[in-house]
């Protein structure tokens, strides 16, 4: 499924990645999934199951090998929700994020259960600042196809809508 209008938006407002090796959190190309690996120049894709663009199967959740990173720039977008311990998969980014190191993540706020393998939560924004305690976040946002544009953070324009439209946490920072 392509990503909603507002998290594109999101992405050419705010996403300023930091140069040098990239790591991809949740690799793995499902149906309709761009490969981000090709973004970047220096990147490793990682997830816990292996496939189409993985390179190294890992669970961020356990503890990591020592040769595991440092990264420059790291993307978390629509993993933490699969995740069992998300705090303990937003520790090990951490801990692979280079001092300066850019973080970019997206994660539902409002969208069906879905699989890959299991569906656990839901966040918002101050949700997400208490998983990433040492990043410091320079954009945030609930975007999804109706987001409003020329806000210093854009939020949701309020409809009548007949259901919840899938809606995403947006945050963009970098290691303190």
């Amino acid at each position: 499924m392509p990503l909603p209008d507002g998290v594109v938006k999101f992405q050419a407002a705010y996403l300023r990645p930091r140069a040098g090796k990239t790591l991809i959190v949740g690799s793995h190309i499902y149906v309709q999934k761009e490969d981000r690996r090709g973004r970047y120049a220096d990147v490793v894709g990682v997830d816990m199951q292996a496939g189409p663009g993985v390179d190294v199967v890992l669970d961020l959740e356990e503890p990591l090998p020592a040769d595991f990173g440092p990264f420059a720039h790291v993307e978390c977008m629509s993993v933490l929700e699969h995740s069992r311990r998300p705090w303990l998969l937003a520790a090990n980014i951490e801990r692979v994020l280079e001092p300066g190191g850019t973080l970019f993540v997206t994660v539902p706020f409002v969208w069906r259960v879905h699989g890959y393998p299991d569906d656990y939560w839901r966040f918002t924004t101050s949700g997400v600042r208490e998983l990433f305690p040492r990043v410091t976040w320079t954009a945030e946002a609930y975007a999804h196809s109706e987001m409003s544009d020329g806000q210093h953070v854009p939020c949701v324009k309020l409809k009548d809508w007949p259901y919840f439209a899938r809606t995403e946490v947006c945050m963009f920072g970098h290691l303190g």
